[in-house]
């Protein structure tokens, strides 16, 4: 995945952000690197995303009184197939799992980020992002915290991990080898992320 969470999506800081009310596009460098660790019960496995993640606008805004960062329209998706478990079988059941053709995507709604704690070095730090994640046509809410680092002014780099169920999303497992390998249920998200964006009008 070239992002999510997400999960991120994730790529704005709270540190040099401009005003309420700002409209902004962005893209992911092609750089970042997302992918799906887990386990089975015969090994571990890795699963990475060669996914390009188009570019987009979004809205940011900033309440009054408050440290928090509110997004309209700051939607990334992830193409399922675009996942590579090295194992042919493998990758063929997760694909499905995850939606297969009737929900090719996952979607990650970045929704508000707000600073982990009001001590912030200039260029780096973590911030608590909330999101909502669609998965096999089910969308829940959840929070994480990243880590940013300010490259530039509009140039960021965002890091961090997610662990998911797969059964809140109403996924069953896959079962690869005719079911003598049981893939379990927690997947780990793992995200480092490249983001560029660009401040087209503010308020």
């Amino acid at each position: 995945m070239r992002p999510y969470i997400t999960i991120l999506l994730l790529f704005l800081t709270l540190s040099g952000m401009a005003g309420s009310g700002s409209f902004y596009s962005y893209a992911v460098n092609e750089r970042s690197r997302i992918l799906l660790t887990g386990t089975t019960n015969v090994n571990s496995y890795e699963c990475v995303s060669d996914s390009e993640i188009p570019r987009g606008n979004m809205m940011t805004d900033i309440l009054p009184g408050s440290n928090a960062i509110y997004f309209n329209d700051a939607i990334l998706g992830l193409e399922v197939s675009s996942f590579d478990c090295g194992n042919r079988l493998m990758n063929k059941d997760l694909h499905q799992a995850l939606g297969g053709s009737k929900s090719p995507f996952i979607k990650i709604n970045l929704l508000e980020a707000r600073p982990v704690s009001s001590i912030q070095r200039p260029n780096s730090g973590k911030i608590r992002v909330e999101i909502a994640i669609s998965i096999n046509g089910t969308t829940k809410n959840t929070d994480l915290v990243v880590d940013y680092r300010s490259n530039d002014s509009f140039t960021y780099t965002i890091s961090g991990t997610k662990a998911l169920k797969m059964s809140d999303f109403g996924i069953d497992p896959p079962s690869p080898a005719m079911g003598l390998v049981r893939v379990r249920d927690q997947v780990v998200i793992h995200f480092d992320l490249l983001i560029e964006t660009n401040l087209i009008t503010q308020n």
